[in-house]
């Protein structure tokens, strides 16, 4: 027996000696400049900068903001862009925490890509306005995320039929909580005969069960043309309480 490994030992051996070497190199594959979103030092109209500051506050193309008016000027401003990006430029004394928080508040009002600025030691630009305190009062819908056989117009056009009963939905709300605002986000499943296969709200940064509740109701109300044989969608409809 041990003659027997031997040989087969010394065999291997052999083989792997003779055996050429099939990779020599590994190639690499780097991010080609033309492709990559720019951001001019000073933000164009359609190009959306969110600032970060050292003392915490936001500014959207070097205009003060709080963060519900941000969510509602990016989603407002998003909305009849075709490239759909948003800039983050935050100060080097930020967390990356606070960062991502920001990152996911851009991608919740409607940015289809969120890219980080160069970080710069003198930090973003400095901001030349305050915008005012409050947004238009009622919801403001912002643009629905989509997934599977359903377009993004197609989206919002079906859940602007129900955006009467959204508003009155916020308005009997009001009535017993008058400074009751925020935002949160209403996800809808749809079967392939455009029925409602399940609905729910995620990401509310809002303490009104009620609210929330009636909203979740008027989801069961939401119409969409057949899809097709097997084919399903999920849509996400962002969207903003503001009492004025």
């Amino acid at each position: 027996m041990t003659p027997l490994i031997d040989i087969v030992l010394v065999v291997l051996i052999i083989m792997m000696v003779n055996i050429p070497i099939q990779v020599s190199s590994m190639g690499v594959k780097l991010p080609s400049n033309t492709n990559k979103p720019v951001l001019n030092q000073e933000p164009q109209p359609d190009q959306l900068v969110l600032a970060m500051y050292e003392d915490g506050t936001y500014a959207l193309n070097r205009r003060v903001m709080g963060e519900d008016v941000l969510a509602y000027e990016i989603t407002r401003r998003l909305k009849p862009l075709t490239n759909k990006i948003v800039f983050i430029d935050a100060d080097t004394s930020i967390l990356f925490d606070k960062v991502v928080m920001a990152m996911d508040l851009a991608r919740e009002a409607g940015a289809d890509k969120v890219a980080l600025a160069k970080v710069k030691e003198e930090g973003p630009l400095e901001p030349t306005s305050v915008a005012p305190g409050s947004i238009p009062r009622g919801v403001t819908i912002g643009t629905p995320t989509v997934v599977g056989e359903i377009t993004e117009k197609q989206a919002y056009e079906q859940f602007t039929a129900q955006g009467g009963f959204v508003q009155s939905c916020y308005f009997t709300q009001l009535s017993t909580q008058p400074d009751l605002s925020g935002r949160f986000m209403l996800e809808v499943d749809i079967g392939p005969q455009g029925e409602i296969m399940g609905h729910r709200i995620v990401g509310s940064n809002m303490e009104s069960p009620e609210l929330e509740a009636c909203v979740d109701t008027a989801a069961e109300g939401l119409r969409y043309q057949p899809l097709g044989e097997q084919k399903t969608a999920r849509v996400r409809y962002p969207l903003l309480f503001s009492p004025g």
